[in-house]
């Protein structure tokens, strides 16, 4: 998990500014990070190693440098810590009420695509409340735990998660864009 988000901080910050990671060229398929001697891409460490071997529990602590990404957490991951580091980034992000609603009175989660788009590792831990349950703030993880409620899917913000400007106005037209055209 450190490496992959190394990776992707290193990625960015020698092809900085840029408004996303989907202006850079094979951002996530080009196997130019290098691991116990050989080339690895972004995406054979997240889909080829990580969530077979970690499932679900991947999807907070993988950072691929969008404002809708989960945070960033301050720590390096350990294998001795990982379950309370893990544990610490869901909550961290399940807390955030730009990436995670919890509207009780409307019965109503709105929550992160990255839910919809790995939704089945999701189901191999017992499904999608169940996760909302264990990792969502106190005050809503009975609600959240209840799957009594509509889902609906936040749209994902690809702009550059920046201190800056860079990223603020990325749009998903300009995602389309970027993808056609590269």
């Amino acid at each position: 998990m450190s490496a992959y988000n190394a990776f992707v901080l290193r990625w960015i910050l020698s092809n900085y500014p840029t408004e996303s990671i989907w202006q850079l060229k094979d951002s996530f398929s080009a196997k130019r990070n290098e691991i116990g001697g050989g080339k690895v891409s972004l995406d054979d460490i997240e889909h080829g190693a990580l969530r077979p071997l970690i499932g679900y529990r991947a999807h907070a602590v993988l950072v691929c440098a969008a404002r809708s990404c989960p945070p960033l957490q301050r720590f390096a991951y350990t294998a001795d810590k990982f379950d309370e580091q893990d544990d610490q980034a869901y909550r961290t992000w399940l807390a955030r009420d730009d990436l995670n609603k919890f509207l009780p009175n409307e019965k109503k989660a709105e929550i992160s695509s990255i839910f919809k788009w790995f939704k089945q590792d999701f189901d191999q831990a017992g499904g999608i409340p169940k996760i909302l349950g264990r990792y969502a703030p106190a005050p809503v993880r009975e609600f959240a735990a209840s799957g009594n409620y509509e889902i609906k899917y936040l749209p994902y913000n690809w702009g550059l998660n920046d201190q800056g400007l860079h990223g603020r106005n990325y749009s998903r037209a300009q995602l389309l864009f970027d993808n056609i055209f590269k």
